[in-house]
């Protein structure tokens, strides 16, 4: 069977929840449990403004995915009426380790100022995963390029993501050769440095008007 790459539908979440569990061991949305992941990628399939994909090899299983949203806000307001649904998926990962409330708590209060964050023309990738096992294939890329080209049909004219600055090399790594520029860094509770990105979608080689990425 040929790779093929497609939009995700709620038949595939399972294999979503699998995918997203084994590339972030140890991330605040695994620890939260499969429950919870479940409820949110099921609130991203709701949001009619998401752009969802994945990628599949040569044996027909999920290898990787991308998730985000032409309208951010849109999918933040979703998702904020959704906390009391996904608090009670996640009580039992809580109740195990209540030193998760903090980065709960965090995390709640970002989501309702970005559910009210309204920028013209702005999609958000949210999330990019590959399995480890399916890592060096060029799933990574195909699937960045997937989704610029999605955000390009829903007239975004630019793409923002945050990932992690540090022990995260191989991901700055390929944003970085995607196209996308660095805007800026951030600190997080705990010291933790994220690395704000920007794809000017306006040229299709991912150069702005100044000049190379």
């Amino acid at each position: 069977m040929t790779p093929t790459l497609r939009t995700l539908a709620v038949g595939d979440l399972d294999d979503v929840v699998s995918v997203h569990s084994t590339a972030f061991p140890g991330f605040l949305m695994t620890l939260l449990g499969p429950g919870f992941l479940r409820s949110y990628y099921q609130a991203v399939l709701d949001c009619d403004d998401a752009v969802f994909l994945g990628q599949f090899g040569e044996t027909g299983r999920l290898q990787g995915f991308v998730a985000g949203f032409a309208k951010p806000a849109s999918f933040y307001a979703l998702l904020s009426g959704r906390k009391k649904k996904m608090l009670i998926a996640a009580a039992f990962h809580l109740l195990r380790r209540p030193s998760l409330w903090s980065r709960v708590l965090e995390n709640a209060g970002a989501t309702s100022q970005r559910a009210t964050d309204n920028e013209p023309g702005a999609a958000e990738l949210a999330s990019i995963a590959v399995l480890p096992t399916a890592q060096g294939r060029g799933y990574g890329r195909m699937l960045i390029d997937a989704f610029l080209s999605a955000a390009r049909r829903h007239d975004a004219n630019r793409v923002y993501l945050t990932t992690d600055a540090d022990n995260n090399e191989a991901v700055n790594r390929l944003y970085a050769r995607a196209g996308f520029q660095l805007a800026g860094t951030s600190m997080r509770k705990g010291g933790r440095k994220m690395n704000h990105y920007t794809f000017l979608l306006g040229d299709q080689s991912g150069r702005d008007q100044k000049g190379e990425a």
